[in-house]
Formats: structure tokens, C-alpha cells, sequence
């Protein structure tokens, strides 16, 4: 990047601002298959730092030069929404910090650099979780959770990041900081009548929403969770007596301004838990089985296949040897019940296991902690078994891994990704939560043999034409990036996209933020910037406290 670029940056900036080779790198990538190196990395200190930053971007974009800001948190994406050749922002440093509980209405503001695991354990000690509750809570970031609207296995009761999240401080295009939270009718009016930045945002998204508004619920996916796209429909809650524009932030991938921090809603840690498993050796018994587990209010429903099982046996054989319900399976069902007690607990879980056994399927009570903890490990560990045991020449290549469509019609969808899977002779994995509708897909691709970018999105555009034909979505929480961006037109359709274009121009006008992500994406610039060799992206994983 120019010098006087640069200087232009600093000017009034207290953080630090490097172009240094060894930290470029390290931003180049994130959890994707993607590389992007940034021209500089920017660390702000503090808020007032950031709003300098970004009154600075704003002022050399005027001035002409091309010139944007993509939030970085934990660098867990698996979409490559934190990579950009411009400039790469570290929101970590300045932001790690959890506020003081509100332990009556079990809420808390936290800094969007704050990891999970050090909210896990400041909540813990008032008997709390957050509960989007995700496989990388050990090293993924709030602010990322919130770009990405992240889930994990409690989000078949509690929802996604979205469904947790109560308000938003941000930083938005002019340079100021503004908070987001509900607002009744009579609320929403009054700030209708601002003048400047914040008045304009309300009545143009007010106007946008009044405008569309059935177009909009039309074209909602009908699906449980959903991260593809602008939630432009949860500006309102459905009866219309709640307008919360953080709902709205929240899954937009930074693409809309950079979230300083979140109020979020927290909820009471139970610690009786009880595990039903469900082997599954047919595709056809699937979605009944889930239909049924999830009539009867479990905690999570999640699943694993025969490969990751297979690769448990090698490298997790104390794992696998307890799970070994699962062998010769071609899937299992794990269901997971916790209430606030015992009695309920173990109550809820038999009635799941009679319903089950009533409709034919053998249902294992899982009494010892030791295979409970098992059967999550291999779970958990889906991915990461094969990333670290790729076959040779291979990389776990994850881009058919964020899909969702209803339950009723799992089965089929999974016999027909099968089917299509096997024109291509890949070793895959899936397993996922389940009760949501969701499957992690991940595949083993060469990704240095010659046109592997353009198998890759060969392949996506089948499975996501088939997840489109089943009402379904693209992505559950791993959102949209370099990877489904280029999609998102083929999901919604030219109307739904060009309220999406309205969307990003109403709070981001200049293109300052994240650009390239949500609209304004290109299929040859995210071929161009596909990894080409066969190694994996280094999470970083922060220091133990």
C-alpha cells in the first residue's frame, strides 16, 4: 500500500498499523480454503481508535483511492469472510473484555474480541452459558459469532447467535458509533425523525422493509436456521411490535460496519444430562427418527457417519471402542437430554426412547459418562479427523459443509448427495446438528491438481441446487464469503438480491466494509484465490489461562 496511504491511516490512530510480512501471512488465511493476502493490518485500541480508522478510510476513499476494512476475529471462518487485500482489522486486542452480569435478567455486554471460552468461564461462575454453543468455542471469537450468526449443539433449544444476541454497538460509515437494540413502534418513530447518519439509516430501512415486506417473508428460507444473505425480514419481529436492527447485523459478515460489542442473552447452566443413541442403517429411517427425537424437546440432536467412525477407530480407538454402537451403522443419532433435574431428565429421555422403539428403531440409553463423552469427542472431532488424516495428495476442503433444508426430507437429500458424491470418487465425512436439519459435508479434494477450483464449485453449484430444491439454504452459520456469495443470486433471485444491494448501500454507501462478501462478489475472484496446495490453514489457538 502507498506511503502516504498509510500515513493517512495513522493520523490521529493510536493502534498499530504493519505491513509486516510475518503478520500478513498469518491474516492471509482463515479456517476456508481461500488465501488473500491483506496490504496492511490494522490493530485499534480501543472504539475511539476504531471510529478514527474508519473517518480515515472514509476520507482516503473519498479522495479516490480504492481502499476497505474487513473485521478479523478468531480466524474460524470457514467462507473466508475475514480475508481481503486491502486492509485487515484485528479486533482482538481492543475489544476482549466481558462487562458486568445482570444476573436477574441473565444478561451480559461482552467486547467482540472476546473469545468464547473466556466468556464460557466468566459466565460459569454465576451458573451461565451463552448458548450458541459451537465446535470451535475454544479459539472462535464473539465478533466473529456474531458476523457469522454461529450456532452449535444447543441451538435445536436456544436458537443461533441471532436468537441470543439483545443489542449491538457499531461502528458504522460516517465514522461514529451508534447501539441497536428493540424498538416499539412509538420508539422506531421518534427516530425516524433524526436527523443525520442515524435518522437516514431508520427511515430508509424502515421504507425498504414497509415496501417488501410480504416479498420479503416470501422469500425467507423455511428452514430452522439460516445465514445466506441479508436477514432483512428480522428487522421486525412477526407481529410487528419489535423493530431491532441488530437482528438484522447480526449474520451480515462485517459487510455493514464493525461491531464493537453485544449485549447477549445468557441462560441457566443445567448439569443433568442423559444420551439416547439411534443407529441408523438405512437413509430411508432418518428423518422419522429426527421428527420424533425432536418432538420430544432434547437439548441437541446431533450425528455422525461410518467414515468419521472409521477414522475414530484409527486415531481415537478408546473413543471408538466405547462408541462402539456405531460400528457397521451408516449413522447414529446422538439426542442429548438436560433439565433441571435428574427425574425430569432421565423422564424425558425414556419417552424419546419408547416413541422411538414404537416406530422400530433400537434405541441405546447411554449410562456411563465415559461413552457420552465419547460419542461428543468423535462428533466434535468429524472435521478435524480429517483434516489431520487427509488420504495422500488430498485437504479436507470444506464448502458443502453449511447446508440446511427441512427435516421431513433428510433422507432423500443425503441418498442424492451420496449419488452425486460418487461421480466425483470422494472420500467424505458428514455429521452435523441434525435436529436443525443441518450436515457438515467435508470432503477430500487435490487441490493441486490442475482445475481442482473448478471441480470445487462445480460440485457446489449440484449440491446447491439440490439443497435449493428441497427448500432449503446454503448456509446454516457458517455464512457466505468468498464461497456462497457467488450463490446467493441462484438462492434468492434477482429482486430478493437487488434489496440486498440496497441493503449495503444504505449503511455502507462508499463500499468501506468487507466489500466483495454478500453483494458485489465474483466466482472468478474466488477461483483465483483457492488454496492450490494441500495444506490446511493453522487456527490459532489462544494461550491457556
Amino acid at each position: 500500500m502507498d506511503t502516504e496511504i498509510i500515513n493517512r491511516l495513522k493520523e490521529n490512530f493510536n493502534g498499530n498499523i504493519t505491513t509486516d510480512s510475518s503478520v500478513l501471512e498469518e491474516m492471509s488465511s482463515d479456517a476456508s480454503i481461500f488465501e488473500v493476502m491483506p496490504a496492511l493490518v490494522a490493530t485499534p485500541a480501543n472504539e475511539e481508535d476504531l471510529m478514527t480508522l474508519v473517518k480515515n478510510t472514509r476520507s482516503i476513499k473519498e479522495s479516490g483511492s480504492d481502499i476497505s476494512l474487513t473485521p478479523r476475529a478468531g480466524g474460524t471462518c470457514m467462507s473466508g469472510g475475514s480475508l481481503t487485500q486491502s486492509v485487515s482489522v484485528d479486533m482482538k486486542p481492543g475489544f476482549n473484555w466481558v462487562g458486568d452480569f445482570d444476573t436477574d435478567k441473565r444478561t451480559v455486554w461482552v467486547g467482540a474480541g472476546t473469545y468464547h471460552r473466556d466468556l464460557e468461564k466468566a459466565a460459569d461462575t454465576h451458573n451461565l452459558l451463552f448458548a450458541p454453543y459451537t465446535s470451535s468455542k475454544d479459539i472462535c471469537v464473539i465478533g466473529g459469532m456474531v458476523g457469522n450468526n454461529a450456532s452449535g449443539e444447543k441451538s435445536i433449544r436456544y436458537g443461533a447467535t441471532v436468537d441470543n444476541v439483545i443489542a449491538i454497538k457499531m461502528v458504522c460509515s460516517d465514522g461514529n458509533q451508534y447501539e441497536f437494540g428493540s424498538l416499539s413502534p412509538k420508539e422506531l418513530k421518534e427516530k425516524l425523525s433524526y436527523d443525520g447518519y442515524e435518522g437516514d439509516l431508520y427511515r430508509q430501512l424502515n421504507d425498504l422493509v414497509e415496501q417488501n415486506w410480504q416479498t420479503l417473508l416470501h422469500a425467507r428460507p423455511k428452514t430452522r436456521k439460516n445465514a445466506a444473505g441479508y436477514g432483512i425480514w428480522r428487522l421486525w419481529n412477526k407481529d410487528k411490535t419489535d423493530f431491532n436492527i441488530a437482528k438484522l447485523v447480526v449474520g451480515a459478515q462485517g459487510t455493514l460496519g464493525f461491531v464493537t460489542s453485544a449485549k447477549l442473552r445468557l441462560i441457566e447452566k443445567l448439569n443433568h444430562r442423559r444420551m439416547i443413541v439411534i443407529p441408523i442403517k438405512e437413509l430411508s429411517q432418518l428423518a422419522l427418527g429426527v421428527q420424533t427425537v425432536v418432538a420430544n424437546n432434547p437439548e441437541g440432536l446431533e450425528t455422525y457417519d461410518y467414515h468419521t467412525y472409521d477414522l475414530a477407530k484409527k486415531y481415537l480407538p478408546a473413543e471408538a471402542k466405547l462408541a462402539s454402537i456405531a460400528d457397521g451403522e451408516h449413522m447414529v443419532l446422538m439426542a442429548q437430554f438436560v433439565e433441571q433435574t435428574k427425574d425430569q431428565t432421565d423422564h424425558y429421555a425414556e419417552v424419546c426412547k419408547k416413541a422411538l422403539e414404537r416406530k422400530g428403531y433400537t434405541v441405546h440409553t447411554v449410562t456411563d459418562s465415559h461413552e457420552v463423552d465419547a460419542h461428543w469427542a468423535i462428533r466434535r472431532a468429524s472435521y478435524g479427523l480429517l483434516l489431520e488424516h487427509p488420504e495422500p495428495n488430498t485437504l479436507a476442503v470444506p464448502f458443502l459443509e453449511d447446508t440446511i433444508i427441512p427435516i421431513e426430507h433428510y433422507g432423500e437429500f443425503l441418498a442424492s448427495i451420496e449419488a452425486i458424491l460418487s461421480d466425483y470418487n470422494m472420500i467424505y465425512t458428514y455429521a452435523g446438528h441434525i435436529g436443525d436439519g443441518s450436515i457438515r459435508l467435508i470432503p477430500l479434494v487435490n487441490m493441486e491438481e490442475e482445475g481442482a477450483a473448478d471441480i470445487v464449485f462445480e460440485l457446489m453449484r449440484r449440491v446447491a441446487d439440490l439443497v435449493f430444491a428441497f427448500g432449503g439454504s446454503m448456509s446454516v452459520d457458517h455464512n457466505d464469503g468468498l464461497i456462497r456469495s457467488p450463490f446467493l443470486s441462484r438462492m434468492y433471485g434477482s429482486d430478493i438480491m437487488q434489496l440486498f444491494k440496497q441493503t449495503k448501500a444504505i449503511f455502507d454507501p462508499l463500499n468501506l466494509f468487507n466489500p466483495g462478501k454478500k453483494v458485489g462478489s465474483s466466482l472468478a475472484y474466488s477461483k483465483a484465490h483457492m488454496k492450490t496446495k494441500n495444506i490446511p490453514a493453522k487456527l490459532l489457538v489462544p494461550e491457556k489461562k
